[in-house]
């Protein structure tokens, strides 16, 4: 079968042929249809993983995907051949399965949940480890009807659903975005916009909101910066980072509730996220789709920034 995969321990990830899996027992073997970049995708495809976290080679990069059930192993009553899923493959050592691959396989590891009929394979596959992230960073904030959040990184395949998601549970969202990027966000349930590419973010929130914000959600600072950000929030908010950059600590000390989120996809979060995307309460922004072939290309496009997410076509839609 065709996968982008580490081959050696010398070079990066590269478009290869290898083995389809095989099946065992609990497996489940997945026709995989559509497969979403994720940051941690671009960082395992440059080899930067290879020396933290132990590899089998070769390793099919990848976390999220959709597709069609192929076959199962005797011991698998939960799902079968025909249904269509989504999923997430955790990255836990050894790293061997991935989803930029025309088959998957694997077992209790996956995070595997049935794909609503009204959700389409492109959109299904980008939303584990988004979608999770978002749900992750909205609880880790704690925010009640009427808070103000300002979401740092709010064009992005996680910005894009925690806007929505934000909305929703009835926060007032204030999104970083360039002014080309106002309407986007604004049409995603942001009340407010404030351009990045400005200088003085947090000047500019303070103009605002002179007596300062609840909730702070940033998924792209560094902790020098996000320090920077999170003095606009007051005593008694919370501030939540995607990248461990916030100072749990010093942020207790003026007593704001600080919070790191590793994002953890779950069956449950999965049916949730899948069915608010089917019912079309949760619009799933794909800037671009490419094909299996095309794989290098998406993730160098990735680098540069995305309004959403984007997607490998792997197989028939």
């Amino acid at each position: 079968m065709k996968a982008f995969a580490l081959e050696t321990t010398d070079r990066p990830a590269n478009l290869t042929t290898i083995p389809r899996p095989d099946v065992g027992p609990g497996d489940v073997l997945v026709a995989v249809r559509a497969a979403s970049i994720n940051g941690i995708d671009v960082y395992q495809a440059s080899g930067a993983l290879l020396g933290m976290m132990e590899h089998t080679l070769p390793t099919v990069v990848g976390r999220d995907f959709a597709g069609v059930v192929e076959a199962v192993g005797s011991d698998v009553s939960d799902v079968a051949a025909g249904d269509e899923v989504f999923g997430f493959v955790p990255s836990r050592p050894p790293m061997r399965s991935g989803t930029f691959a025309e088959y998957l396989s694997g077992g209790s590891e996956l995070v595997l949940a049935h794909k609503p009929a009204g959700l389409g394979f492109l959109e299904a596959a980008a939303l584990p480890l988004a979608g999770s992230a978002a749900i992750d960073l909205l609880d880790a904030i704690d925010g009640t009807a009427g808070d103000v959040v300002l979401v740092v990184g709010a064009t992005g395949g996680v910005g894009a659903l925690v806007v929505q998601l934000a909305a929703q549970r009835g926060l007032v969202v204030v999104a970083t975005a360039r002014p080309d990027e106002d309407a986007f966000v604004r049409a995603l349930g942001a009340s407010d916009t404030i351009d990045y590419s400005a200088s003085g973010v947090a000047d500019a929130v303070r103009t605002h909101y002179p007596d300062g914000i609840a909730r702070l959600i940033d998924l792209v600072n560094r902790q020098d910066a996000l320090a920077e950000l999170a003095a606009v929030v007051r005593s008694g908010g919370n501030v939540a980072s995607l990248l461990s950059a916030a100072d749990v600590d010093g942020l207790r000390t003026r007593g704001i509730t600080g919070s790191n989120v590793m994002a953890a996809p779950t069956r449950d979060k999965l049916n949730q996220l899948g069915a608010l995307a089917a019912s079309g309460k949760l619009r799933v922004p794909i800037q671009s789709t490419f094909s299996l072939d095309r794989t290098a290309d998406a993730l160098a496009a990735f680098q540069q920034g995305t309004h959403g997410k984007l997607v490998l076509r792997v197989g028939a839609d």
